[in-house]
């Protein structure tokens, strides 16, 4: 597809030129610096800067921290589902108000995700290639977007092999349907056989014990382990002890905001197991949620 018609596209998505102009040099390597983002680009080091912010906002890119702070492009696939999802969402929205541009409205929506489909069909041979070019070092994603957080971490529930360790406490960044997806995923990897254990913290709403009683419930009966503290002190997920998945809440923003990061280090997987296991045995069983309902 022609460069042109490729800005045309990211256009019609909500992309300034600048955001597609950068996330099309990210597809040149695995991690790129600011300073090579502006020089593939074609655009002041300020603007790249500022665009690359804007699409780890969006869900378009991951930052990987180190001496020198490095960005690598979202998989061009993950792209077409969050797209075709807020297409949806967005169309729905209008046809409440506008149900006499029914049929105008359906045909744009639909013209927008045939677009963004195909683009993204031209871009994945590029990502694919530059994903084989990975720095060793490169060991550390942060992730802004909520939507790319979930599917992230549905991503490393299906690649365990064999133990999942989940610390979970509020608060939370998505809907409640996200966190069931979430531990319905963690059920289907109980099934076929990864040990699972999770800690919740518990929650201080009855409406939300209630809740979170009955998510439990339904995920032991597929084989997980669980137990309820009052308090923990950090939100993670490890994976076969290799690799960590946790979240920060920001201490500015007045509203929740959650910045996640994936990390494969050894010896960090190997210290966070360790405070597990002394969470673990410091945590009560999850039935005394029963108790806190009534």
């Amino acid at each position: 597809m022609h460069r042109t018609l490729i800005l045309k596209r990211f256009k019609e998505i909500g992309l300034k030129s600048s955001e597609a102009k950068t996330y099309l040099s990210l597809l040149e390597k695995d991690t790129l610096t600011v300073s090579e983002v502006s020089r593939i680009a074609g655009i002041p080091r300020a603007n790249a800067y500022q665009a690359l912010e804007e699409l780890m906002s969006k869900g378009l890119c991951i930052s990987k921290p180190g001496d020198t702070k490095k960005y690598s492009a979202s998989d061009p696939a993950l792209l077409v589902e969050k797209f075709h999802m807020q297409a949806d969402e967005a169309a729905e929205r209008e046809l409440q108000n506008l149900t006499e541009k029914e049929k105008l409205i359906l045909d744009r929506s639909n013209v927008a995700k045939e677009n963004i489909t195909n683009l993204m069909k031209e871009l994945r041979p590029q990502y694919e290639n530059s994903r084989e070019k990975t720095n060793p070092l490169d060991y550390i994603e942060i992730i802004k977007d909520p939507y790319q957080t979930h599917k992230r971490y549905l991503q490393l529930v299906a690649a365990a092999k064999e133990e999942i360790l989940v610390i979970t406490k509020p608060p939370f960044s998505g809907p409640r349907e996200k966190l069931e997806e979430q531990v319905d995923q963690g059920t289907h990897a109980s099934k076929r056989g990864v040990r699972v254990r999770c800690i919740y913290e518990i929650a201080r709403d009855e409406g939300e014990v209630r809740w979170l009683l009955e998510m439990i419930k339904r995920a032991v009966s597929a084989g997980e382990e669980a137990r309820v503290s009052e308090e923990l002190p950090v939100k993670m997920a490890l994976f076969d002890s290799t690799i960590v998945m946790f979240w920060l809440e920001d201490p500015v923003y007045q509203q929740i905001s959650l910045t996640a990061q994936v990390v494969v280090h050894l010896s960090l997987t190997k210290g966070l197991k360790i405070l597990f296991e002394t969470l673990w045995q410091q945590a009560q069983d999850y039935r005394i949620l029963e108790d806190l309902r009534r």
